[in-house]
């Protein structure tokens, strides 16, 4: 990835988000930084390499007016290499709460906002040759099935079950989302990545950012090693999604992950069978589009 190039990271002022963004600068990536808060946005920026080429972007992901005004700013951009889709609930309320779009709160966050993020977006996109979306997948999509039947948790909601949901729905919609660019033409692709597990005690510090105790840090260096197979910092889980943005050639579809699926170096690795179903797949992109109220492409570039 070279110096022109220029990289949107969703969730950006912290965690995982933070370290893809922190490493694509490293290749020399110009990165929109994109959070919640200015404050943090800027903060983030101040902690990259090179803090000048980067910016800010403020995006509340539950807020649907912010979304398309993130979207919109994006697609004003000479050019976007890649749009890096991270951000996301990770720890669902215990009772069911709205969210955007009108559906459940943690699919309207991790899935519909991200869409709709992507359907504003796409100009700078198509006008970028080669360009890249990254979906933040999760292997807890091998251990529970997707439920088409109430993939939005109407009639039942159990916060597991809706998380499990939100993550078929990224990935699901991920792949139909590369195989409709590439009959339309686009040069874009679509990438599906997950992070393996990762936790704070063994993620690096960073001022304002992310800092541990002298005791986190004192027990992550002795019991770090022990657990290595298992479970890693988010420096090492940002590794995946960086990959997707930055690798020179992909084949179709593409699936990346830690080689041993909780840790290690990242790799293409087959998708689970369930994210690659072409009806599934389709049944996400229409129930998506209706719920946007808007096509997610338009016309063929």
């Amino acid at each position: 990835m070279g110096t022109a190039a220029t990289v949107a990271v969703t969730g950006a002022t912290s965690g995982i988000g933070y370290f893809i963004a922190e490493q694509l600068a490293e290749l020399g990536a110009d990165v929109v930084v994109i959070g919640r808060s200015e404050a943090r946005a800027l903060a983030a920026v101040e902690q990259l390499p090179s803090p000048h080429r980067h910016r800010a972007l403020v995006a509340d992901l539950e807020d649907v007016g912010a979304v398309r005004s993130a979207g919109g700013q994006l697609a004003g951009l000479d050019h976007l290499d890649a749009l890096v889709l991270n951000a996301g609930v990770a720890s669902p309320a215990r009772t069911r709460r709205p969210g955007p779009f009108g559906v459940e709160h943690t699919m309207g966050v991790n899935h519909l906002a991200h869409a709709d993020l992507v359907r504003h977006a796409l100009p700078a996109l198509e006008r970028t040759p080669g360009a890249r979306v990254v979906h933040m997948g999760s292997f807890i999509t091998e251990k529970h099935p997707f439920d088409r039947s109430d993939w939005l948790s109407d009639r039942r909601y159990r916060p597991r079950t809706a998380y499990a949901n939100s993550k078929h729905a990224v990935q699901l919609f991920g792949f139909e989302l590369d195989r409709r660019l590439e009959q339309h033409g686009h040069s874009t692709r679509s990438v599906v990545v997950h992070p393996g597990a990762a936790i704070d005690a063994l993620t690096v510090d960073r001022p304002g950012i992310h800092r541990r105790s002298t005791l986190t840090r004192a027990a992550a260096a002795v019991v770090g090693p022990l657990f290595s197979r298992i479970v890693a910092g988010k420096q090492d889980a940002a590794q995946s999604a960086v990959l997707a943005a930055s690798a020179l050639d992909l084949p179709r579809p593409a699936h990346i992950g830690p080689e041993g699926r909780e840790t290690g170096r990242p790799r293409l690795l087959p998708a689970p069978p369930v994210s690659l179903d072409p009806a599934l797949g389709a049944f996400v992109w229409d129930e998506t589009e209706k719920l946007l109220g808007a096509p997610v492409l338009t016309t063929p570039c």
